[in-house]
Parts: structure tokens; sequence; C-alpha cells
């Protein structure tokens, strides 16, 4: 999830010449609105301005905070609960963002950031965390523009400052493009991203702007306040909480949800902004960097409702030794086939003898299970650390090259609890006598096909030996939607709870020269059919990211270079477990895919 600044948010606004509006009615909105009252802007247009034009402008206004003032007198004819007023001010332009004004200036780029060769003018929105309710606003015009105020037909070189400015105070009051909405909409509007011979303000715009400042809303009030709460890592608690007797209370364009936390220790409460349900905070697996206090709010643009502050105590479990549970086994469904789409499934042999393994790679035999659209021929090619070719499945998995039989694979399948292959199938096995150290299992395609796939790594001693164990299991896959997202299961078995490190790596793996990287994956993490934990950014909350920098580096695992990539330090009970690697979609963007690995390490 993008992360809310607490200076400006920067939503950049881009505009190109020349293209031609379109025809329809709809129009899209940014995500926050202005409380009710005065919206104060501050116009420094003449005192930022070019000295290459000579005053009037062709449209006979005599100055540049004219053309301004001309624009806000058209928004504010629609808008009721709140509207635009202005003040003329002599001031330079100013540094630097969060200063508590609203203002429109010339510049040659906003607060260090150049324009590219398109932009004419940026609009940056501040929501503070709130997300519903602007705070403040600033419009840069690029100064480096030539610039006149006129109607009509757009020139070929001077820019009409006006139509620019009519667009921009859209995005101020909360607008944004409709031809880039999802889905597009086909509109004549000011708004549309491109700026063309329209320079006057059209139905399907005066109807945003009477949607955002002319529809009723209701102040929320907190029927049920959250309570203190005390569990044990690993188990559940939750805070309750419900807005006008509904949990989870309705959030839309006037209304949104948010909860807040100080970890115990800390001085200041943050925002779990990467929380995407509205109303009560359940924690079905509790874990000791929960634990601190919390209060929730109810926000319009008007009102902050909020709650009790409340405390979450999480005690701490009480783990079994290493020797005692262990990760026996790590199964990834996603689609596989040759090349970026293959699936790679990582893992480490420690200790000081040798551990019998068994890959697996399931493709036709998925068909038994109603899967649809499997790779029909995977192979699996078993590598060391030192990138040399253990092992590669043979075209049936039942006729193995020596020295393993089919009859020892059919054991170790029987040990390891794994569902049967059909005789003859094209599923591929590899049984394996490893010695210790790092390896990885990639699923290849002879055909360069793709399709769903399943890759298994078991833990197939035939004698179970705890001193020898498999660890820091990881998948690499392609990320898609629906049934064909990447979903990493593992089985913790022992005697009591561990404590695990579990991870999604999207876009740091290009740094590890892999390419169609997924952007800003989403984690949860369930036991059997139960969501029992969620984690979008890695970063938040901020308290949390000591703790995780340390649990990186005891396991050895290369650092992230996004903070959009999750990860968490879980304790669980002996069990069986599900990650779900997803892009986020909840910023606007659809069907995000590309390549992720999900990781899942036993911490110390």
């Amino acid at each position: 999830m993008r992360a809310p600044s607490f200076a400006f948010r920067l939503i950049t606004v881009v505009i190109s010449v020349f293209a031609t509006a379109s025809l329809a009615h709809a129009y899209a909105k940014l995500g926050s609105t202005w409380p009710s009252g005065n919206i104060p802007l501050r116009l420094q247009l003449d005192s930022t301005a070019s000295a290459t034009v000579s005053l009037p402008l062709t449209d006979g206004t005599a100055t540049w905070n004219g053309i301004a003032e001309s624009a806000l007198a058209d928004w504010n004819a629609i808008l009721a609960r709140s509207r635009f007023t202005s003040s003329v001010s002599s001031a330079a332009a100013p540094t630097r963002a969060n200063d508590g004004v609203t203002q429109i200036f010339f510049a040659t780029n906003y607060y260090g950031s150049a324009f590219d060769s398109r932009t004419l003018a940026v609009t940056l929105v501040d929501n503070g965390d709130q997300t519903i309710r602007t705070e403040e606003a600033d419009l840069i015009v690029n100064r480096s523009r030539a610039w006149n105020s006129y109607r009509g037909s757009i020139g070929s070189t001077v820019l009409d400052l006006r139509r620019v400015l009519l667009h921009e105070l859209g995005h101020v009051l909360g607008l944004d493009h409709p031809d880039q909405a999802t889905p597009v909409q086909n509109v004549s509007a000011i708004m549309n991203s491109t700026i063309s011979n329209l320079d006057a303000l059209t139905a399907d715009d005066l109807s945003g702007a009477n949607y955002l400042y002319n529809t009723p809303f209701a102040r929320p009030t907190l029927t049920r306040q959250p309570t203190s709460q005390v569990t044990t890592a690993g188990s559940a608690a939750t805070l309750s909480v419900s807005v006008d007797n509904q949990d989870p209370p309705n959030a839309d364009d006037f209304h949104s949800y948010h909860w807040y936390f100080k970890a115990n220790g800390a001085t200041t409460y943050e925002p779990l902004f990467t929380l995407i349900k509205p109303g009560s905070l359940g924690f079905l697996a509790a874990q000791t960097d929960d634990a601190g206090s919390y209060y929730f709010q109810a926000v319009t643009p008007d009102d902050t409702i909020t709650s009790n502050t409340v405390t979450l105590t999480v005690n701490p479990a009480v783990l079994a030794s290493a020797s005692a549970t262990q990760l026996s086994n790590l199964s990834t469904r996603g689609i596989g086939g040759s090349s970026t789409r293959s699936m790679i499934v990582g893992f480490v042999v420690t200790g000081t003898r040798n551990k019998s393994v068994l890959l697996r790679a399931a493709g036709p035999g998925l068909a038994a299970f109603g899967v649809a659209g499997t790779l029909t021929d995977p192979q699996l090619v078993l590598k060391n650390s030192a990138g040399t070719t253990v092992a590669t499945s043979a075209q049936f998995w039942d006729q193995p090259t020596a020295p393993t039989t089919a009859t020892e694979i059919r054991a170790a399948i029987g040990r390891a609890g794994a569902f049967a292959f059909a005789p003859g199938s094209r599923d591929a096995v590899l049984l394996v006598s490893l010695p210790p150290g790092a390896y990885t299992a990639t699923t290849a395609s002879p055909s360069s096909t793709t399709g769903t796939v399943l890759i298994e790594a078991y833990d197939a001693d035939p004698t179970p030996d705890a001193t020898s164990r498999l660890s820091n299991l990881s998948t690499r896959g392609f990320v898609t939607t629906g049934a064909d997202t990447l979903i990493a299961g593992f089985t913790v078995k022992g005697s009591g709870p561990r404590t695990y490190l579990v991870r999604i790596a999207g876009d740091t793996l290009a740094s590890l020269g892999v390419t169609g990287t997924l952007d800003d994956p989403f984690l949860s993490l369930y036991s059997g059919s139960t969501l029992i934990r969620e984690k979008d950014d890695w970063d938040s909350p901020a308290t949390s990211q000591p703790a995780l920098r340390a649990a990186f580096t005891s396991v050895g695992a290369f650092t992230f270079t996004d903070r959009q990539e999750p990860a968490t330090i879980v304790t669980l009970p002996p069990g069986g477990y599900t990650a779900k690697a997803t892009g986020l979609t909840n910023d606007g963007r659809t069907n995000p895919t590309g390549n992720a690995i999900i990781e899942i390490y036993e911490l110390p």
C-alpha cells in the first residue's frame, strides 16, 4: 500500500496537449474532500511569473492572479458546503510543502522534483493520515512553459492558463481524471487528463463537484467501544468496535475508519494504514509485537470521533526447543512453465548428516482435484548452492533413474502423507539423499508451455531425526489473480510452538536479477481455511522494524529494498499453514501480477 505522507501526499497530475475530448457523463474522485466552510487559497502567480509576457493578457485580464480568481468563481458557482476564498500575496514561491497554506504559484520545479517534458502543472494534496479529509493543497504551474489566457482552440506553443487552472482546481477539490479511471470513462470534461480545445467546465465536471460538496453525510456515532484484552502469542484476541451499530461500518466517500497503535515503550501513536478492514481489529494469532495501546477513529470531512484507548497484552508463548518442533514440508501452487514462469523451491538441509528429501511437481495429477489448465509436462531440476545440477526428474514419475526405485518413491510418498499419482502420469518426482547445504528445485516445461503446478518438498527420512532438518523454506513463482495466485503451504511438526519469519519479496527481486517482479505484494496467512494474519508493508507499524531487521540478519535473509513488501514474525503451534501472495489492488490498479518469492524461516 502506498504510505500516507505526513507532509504532502503527492498526487501528480500530468497534462499533455492536443487530446480530443470525448462524450458521455461520469466523473472520478481522488479520495478526499475539504471540510465544510471556506477553502482559503493564497494566490502568488504574479509574484512568481516569468516576465516574458506583457500584461494585460489576451483575454483582457490584468493579472495572472485574476485568471485564478476567474477559475475559482466558476467552481464556486456549484459548491455549497465549501467554497473557495482567495487572498493575493507578493511573496516568493514557497520552498517546502506542509506549511499550512494552500497556494497557487509558478515554479520551475515542485519542491525539488523536476517537471517532465509533458507536465504543465501539478496539484499536491495533503490528507494527512485521514484519507477522507483534505487538509492542504498546493497548485504549482510549470513556469518553463509559455503561458497566456485566452478562449477557443489551444495554441501550439502558448498555453491557456485559465483552462489548466480549472483542471487543477478540480484536483484541489478532490476530482480525478475520468479518462484514466478504472474502468475508463468516456466523457467530455475539463478534468480529463489531456488539455484540449475545451475551455470551460462541463456538466460532468459540475456533477462531480456537486456530488462532493452538496451530498449530505451523517456524523458517526461509536455504539460499541473497544475494551482491553489479554492473550498469549499465537492465540486470538479482538478489539471490538461498532459505528452506528454496524461492524464493520460502511466506508464511503465521506466516511473512513482508522486504528492507531502505540507499541509498548513507544512515545507516539501511528496509524495502522495498511489495515484494509474498517471495523473490529481481530488478532487470530496475536504476536508479542502486537502488544501496546490502541484507539479507533471514525472520520468524515467535518468530524473525527475517537474511541477509548485500550491495551492489548500478549504474553509470550512457551516455545518448544529447536529439536522438538520443525518445518517438515513446503508445497506451493501457482503458474509454472519455462523461463520467467518457472517455479522455484528453495530449502536448507541443516545438521551433520544426509537427509532424504522428496520433491514433487504435480501438474497432470491436479486434474483429480478439479484443477483446470494444469502444466502437462512438469520437470524438476535440483541444484546446490554452487549452481551444480544434483538431479533431474525422469519423464514419468514412476520410471526413475537408478539408484532410486519406484517402490522407494511410493513408500516416501506414503510417509509424507502426500496424495498419490496415477501410474505412468507425467508428474515429476525426485527422491534424493542430500548433504547439509542450500538447494533449489526448479520446475520447467520441456515443451515450453505454462499451467498450474504444485511443487512440494518433504522431509522423507524413514526415521525422524531432528538433528538433521529442512529449514528456511522458500518458493518463487508468478503471482496472478483468482485461482492462479501463488500459494505456499507448510507444516510445523513437533510438540510445541516455534517462532518463524514469513515474508514475500517482490520488487526487491529485481536487484537479484529477476525480471517482471510483483509490485506491492500482500501476505495472507491461514491455519487451515482460517485467516490468522495479514500483512501489507513490512514498515508498518514502524515499531516492528527493528525486530524484523534483526530477524532478517539472524537467518541470513537478503535485505528488502522496497518498503511495500510484507514480512511478519509469527509464533505458530504445530499444524498446517498456508501463505498466500497477491498483488494489492486498492491503489487503483487492476490485476497486479509479477514474480514474487514467499519465504518461511525458523528463528533461533
